[in-house]
């Protein structure tokens, strides 16, 4: 390409010129981004001139504008790398699948990545189907399979995402089974935790280098992994065991390691598990992360690894860093350009901020934002979780009376997952949701519903459930006092104070202050008035101390109601001035409202006592 610009017959000489001096004094072909960019800019004003050129240099050109494009997708410069492809496509030939097969699949599969991380993914979708198409060999389509699968899944395919994935296994030699029972899935994580329990740095570095095909096998079935996750979530536990299996048998990659996290996952959240797998979980998830992070160049898995990994950390680190942890995965994902797990780590930002007790209106804003680069980027499977989010910050905001978002198609109906597989996730999401919603505004017989339904879902998570069982333990002694539910209410006292008690044994953080509240209300339910006093007291200090501004007015809401109902009315009102500066923090309108409410009230009844008492006199 030395001598490129010279041939170009062209008015722009100036640009020929230029692009001539910065070509001889490079260093042969070794360019640098800075390099190639400037001089595919020059060449680039000659366009119409190289379309007349010849082919060998239409195809030198059209290379140059490749090397362009990859330099800028580096630099997440999507519309620079976008024009640099379009420029490059127009100066192959009609013959080039035949005649230039290797830059044709290139400039495609770079073409389909761009697209798909601006949002176009109608024109990822056609780059993907051409390579489908044209490509000679399962291996050159690889690539193209990869993106597809996680483009089906970020929109809801789930379906298609998991056969493909499995037909893709199957060429490459890993058949993978239609189903596994549950029994079966509780063997094969027994079998797991045995090979797993004396893994070490140290061994897992004796291993050698796993050859090309076991580590597409094993990025295929993490891959799978993810869609799983939605689709068939009882083959978890058997592609952990086979990615750790192929590990031991045919060496060591970053893969493996993505798998360690995976099986992590499966050991922390399913809820029949006890807690000492919860800990080997956590122990096995930090190896993988930590060997990931120190001897694997692992980029372009960051934001997926990243959000992968918070469903083990959200058993063990302060809600709050598991937010912070999303927001840094969003970011990951964007200048790679993994806009699909992007999209999910800024899913699971605001999930955690939400638990956490951020500001209310500050977490709206953010929620709205993401949200209109969701849309554009056309990822329904992100959409729909973060308008559930919304859904909970308004209402906790102010019931929705000026903070709702409609959320409904141009024909008026309720925007629905396009897989019925789908639909138990975001069910079982929207139950937790609605659990949060109706504590909060005081709807008792809807929490209790809700949180009956979502412990009733064999698949709920158990971060969801613990989370869950806290409000519904809470919201049954409101109940008990009612004479509602008397025989259930009793019982999910016992089940949430259990579970909790366990979850504070990995995270004293997240659960302690729940764990007293919870002792305070039975204290309190049960007529022990200084026990009650001391529970509440060590709740609102927790919290405190957790900067969980919500749950800490919520104990000072609760210790006013006890104070109130044992006479204390001095008292109440102090625990009540306390509990709305702790909702002001958070950001609750409604709540403030509901504490003044009980504020006035409170003054009436003092008045009307002093009334008496004058009378009296």
């Amino acid at each position: 390409m030395s001598h490129l610009l010279m041939h170009i017959a062209t008015p722009f000489s100036f640009h020929c010129m230029l692009g001539e001096a910065l070509r001889s004094i490079s260093k042969g072909d070794g360019l640098d981004d800075n390099t190639v960019i400037t001089i595919a800019d020059q060449i680039n004003h000659n366009l119409d001139a190289l379309r007349q050129s010849g082919s060998s240099m239409r195809l030198e050109v059209a290379s140059l504008n490749h090397m362009a494009a990859l330099a800028a997708m580096s630099r997440s410069d999507n519309d620079t790398a976008s024009a640099y492809l379009s420029v490059s496509l127009q100066l192959l030939p009609d013959d080039h699948w035949q005649s230039s097969y290797r830059l044709s699949l290139k400039l495609y599969i770079a073409t389909a990545k761009v697209a798909c991380s601006s949002g176009y993914m109608d024109k990822s979708d056609a780059a993907l189907k051409v390579i489908f198409k044209e490509a000679t060999s399962l291996e050159d389509k690889l690539e193209a399979y990869y993106l597809y699968v996680n483009l089906l899944h970020s929109q809801e395919q789930g379906e298609e995402a998991h056969t493909t994935c499995q037909d893709v296994l199957a060429q490459l030699g890993e058949k993978i089974p239609e189903y596994v029972t549950a029994e079966e899935s509780k063997k094969i994580i027994q079998e797991t935790i045995v090979i797993i329990s004396g893994l070490s740095e140290e061994k897992l570095l004796k291993l050698k280098e796993a050859d090309e095909n076991s580590q597409t096998v094993m990025r295929f079935i993490c891959l799978m992994g993810t869609v799983s996750y939605f689709s068939k979530p009882e083959l978890l536990p058997y592609l952990n065991l086979r990615c750790i299996q192929l590990t031991m048998e045919n060496g060591l990659c970053k893969y493996s390691l993505t798998g360690l996290v995976g099986i992590s996952i499966v050991l922390c959240n399913v809820t029949a598990l006890p807690k000492e797998c919860v800990q080997l979980g956590y122990k096995i998830g930090a190896l993988g992360m930590a060997m990931l992070q120190s001897h694997f160049e692992y980029s372009e898995l960051k934001s997926r690894v990243n959000h992968t990994y918070s469903y083990v950390l959200q058993h063990s680190d302060p809600v709050q860093k598991c937010a912070e942890r999303a927001r840094k995965g969003y970011g990951f994902g964007i200048s790679s350009g993994d806009t699909v797990f992007a999209f999910f780590n800024a899913n699971g930002e605001i999930r955690y901020s939400i638990l956490a007790g951020a500001n209310l209106p500050d977490l709206l804003c953010e929620t709205d934002k993401y949200l209109a680069i969701i849309g554009d980027h056309g990822n329904t499977l992100s959409r729909s979780y973060m308008l559930v989010y919304r859904e909970t910050i308004s209402a906790l905001i102010d019931n929705g009376e000026n903070t709702s978002l409609t959320t409904t198609t141009e024909n008026g109906e309720k925007e629905a997952a396009n897989d019925a597989i789908y639909l138990d996730r975001q069910s079982e999401t929207l139950s937790f949701h609605k659990v949060l919603q109706s504590f909060w505004l005081g709807y008792h017989d809807r929490c209790y519903h809700y949180s009956e339904k979502l412990l009733e879902t064999k698949d709920a998570g158990k971060h969801h459930r613990l989370v869950a069982l806290f409000y519904h333990g809470l919201n049954s002694f409101v109940l008990l006092r009612k004479g509602k539910f008397t025989k259930r209410c009793a019982q999910v006292y016992k089940i949430a104070h259990n579970a909790l008690k366990e979850a504070e044994e990995l995270s004293r953080w997240n659960y302690r202050n729940k764990v007293n509240l919870l002792e305070a209300e039975k204290y309190s339910f049960q007529g022990y008035n200084k026990e009650a006093r001391n529970s509440y007291g060590a709740a609102i200090m927790s919290a405190r101390s957790s900067k969980f501004f919500h749950e800490q007015g919520l104990a000072c809401e609760l210790a006013a109601f006890h104070c109130q109902r044992n006479g204390d009315l001095e008292q109440a009102r102090k625990f009540f001035d306390q509990a709305r500066t702790c909702y002001k923090k958070w950001g609750s309108s409604v709540k403030v409202e509901s504490i003044s409410n009980e504020i006035d009230q409170l003054s009436f009844s003092e008045s009307a006592a002093v009334e008496v008492q004058i009378g009296t006199a």
